[in-house]
């Protein structure tokens, strides 16, 4: 398993110098243009960002706040203004929705007025397809049957929420509050209104085991709950904080990388003794689509782009990718007076991205190489992991076999195009010296699995300033 793989394609590459608002600004005054002897439309989203919750979890490194009801108010008007500004422009005027993502932070601390608010304006200003899949993320402390109804009304299809671990040492821990008896009321609940809910769950916390990871993957499964969604713990993501407490040894370190994989995939397959397998990640009815916006436009290919709005906001469309600012009060203050509140942007045509997300999808389209210009470049790489037994082809599908199941992160970096390849060992760098996780065994566990499927350039090794010697637990935290 690669030491940092919850990574959006293609990498930020943080040396662009550029007016970024411009930069984008120049992108989303046009419609776009066609792939040359392409008819297919690749999926279009939009991505909502509400940084609010009830209380924090100690390890999540995502945009968010405990907020006041004034700020939140001030934010969901700059966020009104950004929604009526993105989509006035003309590329945002030629697409069509097909996928909404409302998450945070919690989207659920919202009142029901200021989310129907939200919706009617979402739909005021994008036009989203009849079939739409629009996802609302919950925290169980702020639902109620009645809220639940409400959101039915409004035309949300999909509702999502963390539970991360049923231990409630793990719960403890990291700061989750809810009560396991409130998270199988909002299970029940959600079940009487929509047909698609879904849990996260999390594996390779600090002082999980085995028998933990088995047990809490069952426990998802039994709960009621159409779908489960589990990730491994990715470290060089977390907050330094919550590392410092690892350091300390306040809490028990976590267990080696290697071993955190196989934990993962233990609870892959006490998931799979009652659920079916829809992607690497999320189980449940095996004839249920992936979830839209994550697993078909935010892992899709290089056609599927999605825009994202509010504070800390990731978007990419053909050829470039920029972020929004993370700061909720300079988002407010921007956003607010009318400009795009872009802060970052990259410009990069990402046509490897199908590749490079395949062995989280489970497949991959062949006729693609063709249409994208990718066989020159990427025949023999694909050859080398058939020939290696990790995929198979079946007809016109590049499929992921048990096998390649076992290594399917290291065969995202088989993919990376060198100039992103360059940028993944950068950013793993600075993050290992900001968060400090990735350590010398680190390193080596995730080579060494890279070099035993025959693609020892796929997974960047250490550096030479931090060769040969023991990283830190955890960094400095700034």
């Amino acid at each position: 398993m690669l030491p940092f793989e919850s990574f959006s394609y293609p990498f930020f590459d943080l040396n662009t110098s550029a007016d970024h608002r411009a930069l984008v600004s120049a992108h989303l005054a046009t419609p776009g243009s066609p792939i040359p002897g392409d008819h297919t439309r690749g999926l279009r989203a939009l991505y909502v960002h509400i940084p609010f919750c009830d209380s924090l979890c100690t390890f999540c490194p995502f945009v968010k706040s405990v907020g006041t009801p004034e700020r939140i108010t001030s934010y969901l008007r700059a966020l009104h203004i950004e929604l009526q500004t993105l989509g006035a422009t003309p590329r945002m005027q030629a697409w069509e929705i097909d996928s909404v993502y409302i998450g945070g932070g919690t989207p659920s601390v919202l009142t029901t007025e200021q989310i129907a608010a939200l919706m009617a304006a979402i739909r005021a200003n994008f036009r989203l397809a009849a079939d739409a899949e629009i996802s609302f993320e919950f925290e169980v402390k702020s639902v109620s049957p009645e809220k639940f109804a409400a959101l039915a009304e409004l035309g949300i299809t999909r509702v999502s929420f963390g539970v991360q671990s049923f231990d409630p040492t793990i719960r403890e821990m990291v700061h989750i509050t809810a009560t396991l008896d409130q998270v199988y009321n909002a299970i029940g609940w959600a079940g009487e209104h929509f047909a698609n809910t879904n849990l996260d769950m999390m594996v390779g916390f600090p002082g999980q085991d085995h028998a933990h990871a088995r047990r809490d993957a069952r426990l998802a499964a039994e709960s009621g709950i159409a779908s489960v969604s589990t990730y491994p713990v990715d470290y060089v993501m977390t907050l330094p904080g919550w590392q410092d407490r690892i350091r300390s040894g306040e809490l028990p370190r976590p267990a080696a990388l290697d071993e955190r994989s196989r934990m993962f995939h233990e609870a892959r397959q006490a998931l799979l003794e009652s659920m079916g397998e829809q992607n690497m990640y999320c189980f449940g009815p095996s004839d249920a689509p992936a979830t839209r916006y994550m697993f078909s436009t935010l892992y899709g290919g290089y056609r599927d782009e999605a825009v994202g709005v509010g504070a800390g906001a990731y978007s990419f469309i053909r050829g470039l990718a920029w972020m929004n600012d993370a700061d909720e009060r300079l988002y407010a203050k921007t956003s607010g007076s009318g400009l795009l509140p872009i802060t970052q942007s990259s410009p990069y045509h990402a046509y490897e991205k199908g590749l490079v997300f395949f062995p989280k999808r489970l497949t991959f389209d062949m006729r693609d190489l063709d249409v994208l210009g990718l066989g020159d470049v990427y025949a023999d790489r694909i050859e080398g992991i058939v020939t290696a037994g990790h995929a198979e082809l079946v007809g016109d599908t590049l499929r992921l076999t048990e096998p390649g199941k076992l290594v399917y992160s290291e065969l995202m970096a088989h993919f990376f195009a060198d100039p992103q390849q360059r940028l993944y060992q950068r950013i793993v760098n600075r993050l290992s010296q900001q968060v400090g996780v990735i350590d010398d065994h680190e390193w080596q566990a995730g080579a060494d699995r890279v070099a035993a499927m025959g693609a020892s350039n796929a997974l960047p090794g250490a550096s030479s300033r931090t060769r040969g010697k023991r990283l830190p637990l955890v960094g400095t935290p700034r």
